[in-house]
């Protein structure tokens, strides 16, 4: 607490009930040197009196609004005219007027106000900076949010924009294998619009990126395409070796044909990859769980549940039996669910359609026949 008055008896009065009160108080007779102490540390109140030569009370306190504008301001006088409450509002925004001769009581009241006063305002003001920092703080994320935001959309619709372009591009691709298969077995061109329709349910149920989902359509599309290059004839009357070998060669003609259709390697290396069964038991190159490509783990329980032609409970008995041997463990699940919902002739009504056998009903299990 400052006080600063050029009567050395008033100065030392007021230091001594200052400290009787427990504050600490900085005294000085001269007006700039008490300016000079606001300078250098911070106060709670100032005391000053009115009445000095160097400088009036008024002036100090209007000096000190500008150094340290938290600080309460007391001016002591002697003569309180209507000219000096006027400049005390209008210059110091004086906190409270002490009129000599005082009364200590009123004084010592008047001390602890004005520090109390001191305090709020600091506070209030630390919170109000605190405030502000959060809300700096929010405006600021909420503009990388927005950012953000924009990028993700902006980015969105670009891959919308371009897997659209690839649809259309790729649906007369999808619409002429489809006529291909009808066109070689009605049953096998069924079978693959079926597996088809099951990968797309199966992609909105894993909520599959769309990237991966357009790359396993078109792997259902053209994953048995390669059946086409085998007369019918021997597909339906094959046995034995030539049963067998028929059954491991097709995947790499698909692949082949799907390389020429132009759908990339992704889609090209899931059709080669759509018998490959996920304990390394299967063909064409035995490859083992995460060896096997991520869109051919999608599509290979989905062809089986298709061609198997089992009843809807068998099917899924076998769908469970298998997951983790012959199937991604993660991708059965969902395919479960599907199947689940599907009516129990579906699988029944599919396999019933077949005008002839243009599959072994299990080709999952006889990758060594």
């Amino acid at each position: 607490m400052l006080i600063v008055d050029d009567d050395p008896l008033v100065l030392q009065a007021l230091e001594m009930t200052v400290s009787s009160v427990g504050y600490e108080a900085v005294a000085t007779d001269d007006p700039l040197a008490g300016l000079k102490i606001l300078e250098q540390r911070e106060v709670s109140t100032i005391i000053a009196d009115q009445r000095m030569d160097a400088m009036s009370g008024l002036e100090l306190l209007d000096h000190a609004k500008r150094l340290q504008p938290h600080t309460s301001r007391i001016l002591i006088t002697g003569l309180l005219s209507v000219k000096t409450l006027t400049e005390a509002v209008n210059c110091g925004e004086i906190y409270r007027f002490i009129a000599k001769p005082w009364s200590t009581p009123e004084l010592i009241n008047t001390i602890h106000n004005a520090v109390h006063r001191y305090c709020l305002l600091c506070e209030n003001a630390a919170l109000h900076a605190e405030t502000q920092k959060l809300n700096d703080k929010l405006v600021e994320e909420r503009r990388t949010l927005e950012e953000r935001v924009n990028q993700l959309t902006s980015e969105k619709n670009e891959l919308e924009r371009v897997l659209t372009g690839l649809r259309g591009s790729h649906g007369g691709i999808f619409q002429l294998c489809e006529s291909i298969l009808a066109a070689f077995d009605g049953a096998l061109a069924a079978r693959t619009r079926r597996t088809v329709e099951i990968c797309e349910r199966l992609a909105d149920t894993a909520r599959l990126p769309l990237d991966l989902r357009q790359s396993l359509i078109a792997c259902a599309w053209f994953h048995d395409l390669g059946l086409i290059a085998v007369s019918r004839e021997a597909l339906q009357g094959a046995a034995g070796d030539t049963a067998g070998a028929v059954l491991r060669d097709h995947p790499a003609l698909s692949e082949r044909l799907a390389l020429k259709a132009g759908l990339g390697e992704v889609v090209a290396a899931g059709v080669r990859a759509h018998h490959e069964s996920f304990d390394g038991g299967g063909f064409p190159d035995r490859l083992r769980g995460r060896q096997i490509p991520e869109v051919a783990r999608w599509l290979t329980p989905v062809a089986y549940l298709v061609s198997c032609g089992l009843r809807k409970e068998k099917a899924i008995e076998e769908l469970e039996r298998l997951s983790g041997v012959a199937f991604d463990p993660h991708v059965v699940p969902y395919l479960l669910k599907i199947a689940l919902q599907s009516p129990s002739s579906e699988s029944a009504a599919l396999a019933s359609s077949s005008s002839a056998k243009v599959l072994p009903r299990h080709p999952y299990l006889q990758a060594e026949a």
